[in-house]
Parts: C-alpha cells; structure tokens; sequence
C-alpha cells in the first residue's frame, strides 16, 4: 500500500475513547428515555443511537509511508491537539520524520476487520488489534485494566476520575478470536507473530467483562487476581449480571431482578462499589433499597467504596467477607503477598488519578 495514515497504539486507544464519549452523548437521557447503561443492561442496548462509531473495513494492508497533510486533521477531530499521533507503516523507509507524529514500523499480514475508517483515507486498529499494540506499552496489570475497559460498558475519560457509559467495544471473546486469525494466518504465510501477542493472551485470562466503570474493574481486579500476581485469589465473578430475586421476594417487593456490580448467582454472593456518581441521594437510596431486599431474599452483600480500596486492613475485610460468602477458607496473606496486594491496589489507583 503507498501513502496513508494508521493510527495505533497510544493515539488509537485515545480515539477509542473519545468514540465511546461521543456515543454517550448522542445517547443523553430524554424525559421519554432511560440512562444509556440502564439501556444496555436492561434492555440489551436497544435503539442505542451508534451513528459515531467508525466502520470496519476490509482493508488489510497498511501504508507504506504516513499522508503528513491528514495528521492535524486527525488530531483535531479526536482532541488530540497536544498529543502526539502515533501511526503505523509497514516499510522501514516510510518511518521518516514527520511533525506531530511517531512513526511505528508494523509488518506482516493481518486479517480482515482489523482496521476501521475514522476519516477519508484515514483509519484506526480495530480494539482488538489495539489491545495487542498496548501489550508493548503498558505491564501486565495495567494492560489487564485496559481489557476491561474494552470489554466494559465505559469509556474513559482525558480527565482523572471521569467516564462515560457506552456499548462495549469488544469481548475477552471476540479478542480471542481475532488472536486465533492472527496467528493462524501468519502461520498460513510462514510470518512470524507480532511482538505482544503472547502477552496479551496471558493477559485475557484475568479480563473480565462487563464492568461498568473504572472503579469496578479495579475492585474487581484486586478481589479475583491471583494472589501471585497482587489480587487476593477469590473465585471470578459475573460484572453487572441481572439477579432475579426469588418469587416471593418479587412479589413480596415488587421488584424482579437488580443489575449487581460483582456478583457469584450459585453463592448468592454481591459486591457493590459505591462510587462518586452513588453520592446522589436518589441514587443512594436506590442502592439502600437493593442491599435491603436482596439481604431479604437471602442475598449476601458486601459493598466497597474508594476508601477502602486506599487502605489494605479494610480490602482485607472486604476480602474475608467476599470468602466466607463463596465458601472459600481465607488465609492471611503473608509478607511477600501483603506487599505485592499493596503494589497492585497502588498502582491501579494512580492509573485512575490519571498517573
């Protein structure tokens, strides 16, 4: 292919995220609607407005050289004024200077749908193939973190402790899928695999999806990694699953079923983040209302809010709760495990302040 422009890495994964804050604001609550998460979660995403999601192409070849003339256009149409624009050439000769850009050498087949159209002759890696481009900037955890947000119903947004509610992008799934065509067709064509492939499906293995915001994910992160790798090992749990009470607490409270941040059905199990948006008092007597009746019905609810994720002594309590609630015997974390808990929880906690 001669002369074009590919986005990827760091600027493809900023883009991803202005398309799911643009979504989120064609889709505003009118007097007739309910909030778009309310929508996805309870009503499969019908009629979601999705006009501002790019298309994905057929194209699978990628430029030889970056069209400088189409790169302050880009920029300024995702708000990426003071970034600089990561694209992607598929000759090492094409990867000359070019102002406000970082030219990355990205060889090799890739199968079809792996690139949509952002723009006329302009287009951005898939989120699948962006998650694999990420593996080589981001470490284990905090590629991790990047997963649920692809998988999640939200979207990050460039200022700290902001998100917007939006379809998900992709699937653990459908990343598996597209990393299976990868590798196949380049085993078909005799070409090696692309740097970070391996990575990221080692990565997948802790993703899980439909978190419904950042917090969420972290929370989720820490209860159900590994204690090896900083989490504190409890079983993984469904994100923003329908619970149906039983029929006679619906009856009894007329109410059939509640969307719950984590929750483990067969042990009748539920953690609750109780996150800034919780604050507003409607919202707050929502989720009182949901901790009474489920407890009712036999539910066992834990909640977890910012606080407690700052402070080890009471993600320890959350922890133990969460266990006794699964039937898992807890174990007091050693020194070494204490330690890497603290690293982790620090560490997803600085990524969320915008570090």
């Amino acid at each position: 292919m001669g002369e074009g422009l590919l986005v990827g890495f760091e600027s493809a994964r900023l883009i991803w995220r202005c398309v799911g804050e643009r979504i989120a604001l064609r889709n505003q609550p009118a007097e007739s609607r309910r909030p778009l998460l309310v929508r996805l979660l309870f009503e499969d995403g019908r009629g979601v407005n999705m006009s501002e999601m790019p298309r994905r192409t057929r194209v699978t070849t990628i430029p030889g050289s970056i069209a400088a003339e189409k790169i302050e256009q880009v920029r300024a149409d995702f708000g990426l004024a003071s970034d600089r624009l990561h694209a992607c050439v598929s000759r090492q000769a094409g990867r000359r200077f070019v102002s406000g850009a970082t030219c990355h050498l990205m060889t090799g087949s890739y199968p079809m749908g792996s690139f949509f159209e952002i723009g006329e002759g302009v287009l951005v890696v898939s989120p699948e193939l962006a998650f694999i481009q990420m593996s080589r900037v981001l470490d284990r955890d905090l590629l991790i973190a990047y997963g649920y947000e692809l998988c999640g119903y939200y979207a990050r947004g460039r200022v700290a402790h902001t998100f917007y509610s939006c379809p998900a992008l992709t699937s653990v799934a459908r990343i598996l899928r597209y990393l299976s065509r990868l590798e196949e067709l380049r085993l078909s064509r005799g070409e090696g695999m692309p740097w970070g492939l391996e990575r990221a499906r080692e990565a997948l293995a802790y993703v899980r999806n439909g978190s419904a915001s950042p917090e969420e994910s972290v929370t989720s992160m820490v209860l159900t990694m590994p204690r090896r790798l900083g989490g504190y090992g409890l079983y993984a749990g469904s994100l923003n699953a329908r619970v149906r009470l039983s029929p006679a607490a619906a009856e009894l409270f007329g109410i059939d079923e509640f969307v719950c941040d984590i929750c483990w059905v067969e042990r009748r199990q539920v953690v609750e983040f109780q996150g800034a948006q919780h604050k507003q008092r409607s919202r707050r007597s929502y989720d009182m209302r949901k901790g009474n009746v489920l407890g009712a019905d036999g539910w066992r609810v834990v909640e977890v809010d910012r606080y407690m994720l700052e402070r080890g002594a009471l993600m320890d309590e959350v922890a133990k709760s969460v266990a006794k609630g699964l039937g898992k015997r807890w174990k007091k974390p050693d020194g070494k495990t204490a330690t890497r808990q603290l690293r982790l929880r620090n560490k997803l906690i600085r990524d969320l302040d915008g570090g």
